[in-house]
């Protein structure tokens, strides 16, 4: 049976501080100063069965009706888990600098399929602490459910959205046949580099969620700037 699919804003904060650590928010991320123009500011899309949320949240959300705002507090063990000392590794900075790693303390790696943060480089020595940022940390979820999609057209409108990291409002969409959905891009989506692969991520949701779409158009429209004559 298909379910709907939820828009929401979504901020994680702090249960204790208070302070922001994520958000779908622009204004909310400036005023938290954590605000990135290489992050897209856009409502999150929720897929039952296929969007990593934590249960907790997941469950209130499901039950919640569009345009209800709620808050709700996550302890350490419903979230990110307890923090893991065993997960706090010391390499040799030859180690990592065979790994192509040059380590400073703060800095982000992968290491052995696996992401840490670099806790200190003393004597030759690294530390590194591979467990979640936000481990052992009590989280308050605060959600907004801007809409409840029902639509198949919708859907695929806010797959497509959500897989090009634009607006729901950016994407038209409309059905040419039985089963055939042509959805036109705009500019800022077609001109990324991985312009192809988001189609592809975008193709294999609607095939899993939207059992009744048997072909989809893509539709991008290229202007060409003229001069004017002179």
């Amino acid at each position: 049976m298909e379910r709907d699919f939820l828009l929401l804003n979504l901020t994680l904060r702090n249960a204790e501080t208070r302070s922001v650590y994520q958000t779908t928010l622009e204004e909310v991320a400036r005023e938290s100063g954590i605000y990135s123009d290489r992050i897209s500011y856009t409502p999150l899309l929720v897929i039952p069965g296929e969007t990593n949320l934590f249960p907790k949240l997941l469950e209130r959300l499901l039950a919640s009706g569009e345009g209800e705002r709620f808050e709700i507090v996550l302890e350490p063990e419903e979230a990110y888990g307890s923090y893991d000392r065993s997960k706090v590794r010391v390499y040799s900075v030859k180690r990592l600098e065979r790994e192509g790693i040059h380590p400073h303390v703060g800095e982000t790696i992968y290491l052995d399929d696996q992401m840490g943060v670099i806790q200190s480089v003393t004597g030759g020595r690294v530390t590194v602490d591979f467990n979640h940022p936000l481990a052992g940390k009590r989280l308050l979820a605060e959600c907004e459910v801007l809409k409840r999609i029902v639509d198949d057209l919708e859907k695929i409108r806010a797959i497509v959205a959500d897989a090009f990291d634009v607006r729901l409002d950016d994407i038209s969409a409309k059905w040419l046949g039985d089963g055939f959905v042509e959805v036109i891009l705009p500019p800022k989506a077609y001109v990324l580099r991985d312009s192809y692969s988001r189609k592809i991520n975008a193709l294999s949701l609607i095939m899993r969620h939207l059992k009744g779409v048997k072909t989809v158009r893509f539709v991008e429209d290229f202007e060409i700037p003229r001069k004017e004559a002179t």
